[in-house]
């Protein structure tokens, strides 16, 4: 939604006047646009598009919209209808009646201002729900320049639309810099983690989003609409390759560089395929969310009961459960990344400082996570606060409960977070004992040094008790006598600072056992008592007579 300069008129409006297809057409009195000019006064987020997309990311034409349909009535078989132009979509709406006796699903993959305008001027749409799905991130550095905030939660509505956040782990070839990047064509941020020691591979975490609409017609259909981001194909900007070696040379590797699903994907939320029907089913793509959704719909439409379908409802538990299975995967990473960093600590203190990044980059993450997943719950009609729900829910085996991943998700997040913020504060504490221990050393190395200032007193105040003149002067008759002198005050300083150091302990107590072996007191051998401790804490150090 690229900004042309005009204040008064809203993001959501510049996409719908962008997607004229014959200069004939006069858009800017087009009744949808007038409908989105009216509401902007309602939502101020509709009168500025977001920044980050002013570059051209949003283009005419840059859009997928496939088509599932399938009769009213009975178990649906889609049939399958891409349309690759504006113009074949406009000439398809053309020829719909809006009270027809299908079950259409419309996925578009990615935005285009042409395309938005057909889908949104066809059913007259709330343009809200194609804002955020446009919007990139919440947080900027100008205090978000952009709305993407919920609506009221009394004005949700689950039943009718929904939008949802979520992230995909995606696995590079290649071992590139850590830093931050974006999907070069929808502008969402690209989290990476730094490669392990040893890997030619790194991890993102791409964020994504995908929004979901509905409205049943008069003769038993009914008609859904679902956004969807692309799959990742290029970074922005360009990545550097980190070449491992003497010089750790680093390159760019545009060109070069792919990335897939990690570990080749998710794990399937269906119930096993039995063994008869196996045959029948295509395998599961793992490319994007568009192929899974049609994948879904096409090959295992029939693990929905006919009423099921009655209502488009049911139709969005595919898309529920394809993002409760990214959450999923995600979560299982990062309780597989702390473990590590864990072992780490208690090995060596080496590299403290990547670790320290490390756990505070896994701690506010961790922390966005579950702002996306309480979104989620809302946005969804879920309870906030759904602890008991699933220790109760966990027993069932009902795999079309998307509440019940969403809670567990949401309950992970919570205890990864916690384990990673004391993680953090032990990390603090080591850290406390080596500043300690570096500290110690310090003194130690004064305490040296101070010694070696006691051969070198002796000297001067020897020197100057003789003041050497006369016979005590250097080259005269008793010059002898300084040296003797200064000698034997170093011997007995020497002596006597070597004693108490080595019978004085860190509390200052009295040590060294030969001392008192000595007599005293009518030459009786004195021995030392055993030392019992004090209700106070010290060492009873009375001698026995």
């Amino acid at each position: 939604m690229a900004s042309n300069g005009n204040s008064d008129i809203s993001g959501a409006t510049k996409i719908e006047e962008a997607s004229t297809a014959t200069p004939s057409r006069n858009v800017t009195h087009s009744p949808y646009q007038k409908y989105i000019e009216a509401l902007s006064g309602s939502n101020p987020g509709l009168k500025k598009a977001d920044p980050n997309n002013k570059n051209g990311p949003l283009k005419n034409g840059n859009a997928l919209v496939v088509l599932l349909d399938a009769p009213a009535t009975g178990q649906p078989g889609f049939n399958t209808t891409e349309f690759k132009s504006a113009t074949d979509l406009r000439h398809h709406f053309q020829n719909a009646n809006h009270e027809h006796d299908h079950r259409r699903i419309y996925i578009m993959e990615g935005l285009a201002p042409d395309y938005v305008s057909i889908i949104g001027g066809h059913f007259f749409m709330e343009p809200t729900f194609f804002q955020r799905q446009e919007r990139t991130c919440v947080w900027s550095n100008d205090f978000t320049p952009v709305s993407d905030a919920l609506p009221q939660p009394s004005l949700l509505d689950p039943d009718k639309s929904f939008h949802l956040q979520y992230c995909e782990l995606r696995q590079f070839n290649k071992a590139i810099e850590n830093r931050y990047y974006f999907c070069q064509r929808t502008r969402r941020h690209v989290g990476m983690t730094a490669p392990r020691h040893k890997e030619e591979s790194t991890m993102g975490i791409l964020r994504r989003k995908v929004s979901w609409w509905c409205r049943e017609t008069g003769n038993g259909g009914w008609d859904v609409v679902i956004l969807c981001d692309p799959q990742l194909l290029h970074l922005s900007p360009d990545p550097k390759e980190v070449v491992r070696g003497e010089n750790n040379d680093i390159k760019n590797v545009r060109d070069e560089l792919k990335n897939g699903p990690f570990q080749e994907g998710y794990v399937d939320f269906l119930p096993p395929v039995s063994y008869d029907k196996i045959g029948s089913k295509k395998v599961h793509p793992h490319t994007s969310m568009l192929r899974d959704l049609i994948h879904y719909y096409q090959q295992h439409s029939d693990m929905l009961s006919t009423d099921d379908w009655d209502t488009p409802n049911m139709s969005a538990i595919f898309l529920k459960k394809i993002v409760a299975a990214h959450y999923l995967q995600l979560v299982d990473y990062i309780k597989a990344m702390l473990p590590s960093l864990e072992l780490r600590l208690t090995t060596a203190w080496v590299e403290e400082q990547d670790q320290w990044k490390s756990l505070q980059t896994i701690s506010r993450r961790c922390g966005n996570y579950r702002d996306d997943i309480e979104d989620t719950l809302l946005s969804l009609g879920y309870p906030l606060d759904g602890k008991l729900d699933v220790a109760s829910k966990l027993r069932s085996t009902n795999w079309k409960d998307c509440e019940k991943d969403f809670h567990y998700v949401y309950f992970r997040l919570k205890i990864l977070k916690e384990r990673a913020d004391n993680l953090m504060q032990a990390m603090t504490g080591l850290a406390s004992i080596a500043g300690n221990r570096q500290n110690l050393e310090e003194a130690k190395r004064v305490k040296r040094l101070n010694l070696l200032a006691l051969l070198f007193i002796p000297l001067a105040y020897t020197s100057s008790l003789f003041s050497m003149q006369d016979a005590y002067a250097a080259g005269q008759n008793k010059f002898w006598v300084y040296w003797v002198s200064a000698i034997g005050a170093v011997a007995f300083t020497a002596a006597v600072t070597w004693i108490l150091d080595s019978a004085l302990d860190d509390e200052a107590q009295w040590t060294w056992r030969p001392l008192t072996y000595l007599k005293f007191w009518g030459g009786k051998d004195k021995k030392p008592k055993a030392m019992k401790r004090k209700a106070t804490g010290f060492y009873d150090h009375n001698v026995r007579r």
